[in-house]
């Protein structure tokens, strides 16, 4: 898990966007609007407007609209901001799994706060705070998922992290499942994605791509896609 902060900031044209990884949260900024393409994530997202309500419309075809929005691990979706937008990710484990499977629209109040905890250098104790604040405690995860949690960006598969902790494979499946709701090899994918995207403003897609895991360019494009719902390219495309 990257526990250090790392983050980049681009400006073209009067255009702005950034993006910061910190432990269990990634943020992204964009001054101005965009609409992805469905996808799904195992993290947590929370979508927050500047100015004027997003639309999240889920798999059944569903539509929330709010100034801003909890989308639940694994909910696939389409999401619409108008005009400049924050959106943060948080690992599935920082917020209680009570509220899976749901799209739900948050009370201006709720956004402010998290606004102001999200804005300047992204600071994981600060969020985690305001985290509690609008969506209640974190839940109280297995010490020995705790411990794969921060060896997930290792590069041990699934079995050598059960090792680590004195438990079988089949049993940190388990846990996993029953504890973040879904699988660590989707978690772990989604971490190199967010590898990825920190590398994009330095190195071109191909040297990424290689550098973070994936099997080629074209891989780390079906991914960020599939878990983020915009190319790789869309972001380079702010790069001054």
């Amino acid at each position: 898990m990257v526990d250090r902060l790392r983050s980049w900031r681009l400006e073209r044209n009067g255009n702005t966007s950034s993006a910061a990884v910190c432990s269990e949260f990634a943020r992204y900024t964009q001054d101005s609007g965009h609409t992805t393409a469905a996808h799904h994530n195992p993290a947590w997202q929370l979508v927050l407007s500047w100015d004027g309500p997003l639309l999240v419309t889920d798999h059944r075809g569903r539509v929330t609209t709010a100034f801003g929005i909890v989308i639940a691990p694994r909910i696939r979706r389409m999401v619409h901001c108008p005009a400049g937008f924050t959106s943060l990710w948080v690992d599935p484990h920082r917020i209680d799994t009570a509220m899976q499977a749901c799209v739900h629209a948050m009370e201006h109040a709720q956004v402010r706060r998290l606004q102001t905890a999200a804005r300047g250098e992204l600071d994981p104790l600060r969020l985690r705070g305001a985290l509690r604040e609008v969506l209640g405690d974190a839940p109280p995860v297995d010490p020995r998922l705790r411990q794969v949690l921060d060896l997930l960006d290792s590069d041990a598969d699934i079995n050598e992290l059960a090792g680590v902790v004195g438990i079988s494979a089949r049993r940190l499946r388990q846990l996993s499942v029953q504890q973040l709701g879904g699988s660590l090899t989707m978690l772990r994918r989604w971490h190199r994605l967010r590898e990825a995207v920190l590398q994009i403003p330095f190195h071109p897609a191909a040297d990424i791509a290689a550098r973070t895991g994936f099997a080629d360019q074209a891989h780390l494009v079906r991914t960020a896609v599939a878990l983020g719902g915009r190319t790789p390219g869309s972001l380079r495309a702010l790069r001054s």
